[in-house]
């Protein structure tokens, strides 16, 4: 992915903790180090709707926080200095996201999405889908690389 160069001042990165954003994060500082960007690393605390907004979700809370404190590990690693990291309280991740990037008038999103397929295609998930549908800004995906053929068929053969 070097040698890509965007046009963008400020980008928001959605992190979850899996491999794909963490992947993508590093990625966007890269890009933000050589364009001047500022980046902006969001996670998001889906609360039940039986629940309040309101309400101390202690698990989700510390797991925001230990992965927000990666990604501003992984820019101090790659030398960007203008990062926030903040964590949002919604009932879907999706909306959250969209209205941040309209908030913070955000020039980009880029998204890190795990490979998934669903009836025979790739298929992204409902909050990727909701961010590419409403986002007001460019919407990067990185799309996690597929499973090796030969690997799947190892799998199915007990190796």
């Amino acid at each position: 992915m070097s040698g890509v160069k965007l046009d963008a001042n400020r980008i928001l990165v959605p992190v979850n903790g899996d491999k794909a954003s963490e992947h993508i994060f590093r990625w966007a500082c890269q890009l933000a180090r050589q364009s001047k960007a500022h980046v902006h690393a969001v996670y998001v605390i889906e609360v039940p709707l039986d629940m309040s907004l309101e309400s101390e979700i202690a698990e989700a809370s510390d797991r925001g926080e230990e992965i927000l404190a990666r990604m501003e590990a992984i820019a101090a690693e790659e030398k960007v200095k203008d990062v926030r990291a903040m964590s949002l309280r919604a009932r879907h991740a999706g909306p959250a996201i969209v209205m941040e990037a309209e908030d913070r008038k955000m020039d980009a999103v880029i998204l890190g999405v795990p490979y998934r397929r669903r009836f025979g295609s790739c298929t992204l998930g409902s909050t990727a889908s909701y961010i590419f549908n409403n986002a007001p800004c460019q919407v990067i995906f990185w799309r996690e690389r597929a499973p090796s053929p030969y690997l799947r068929k190892a799998s199915l053969c007990g190796y």
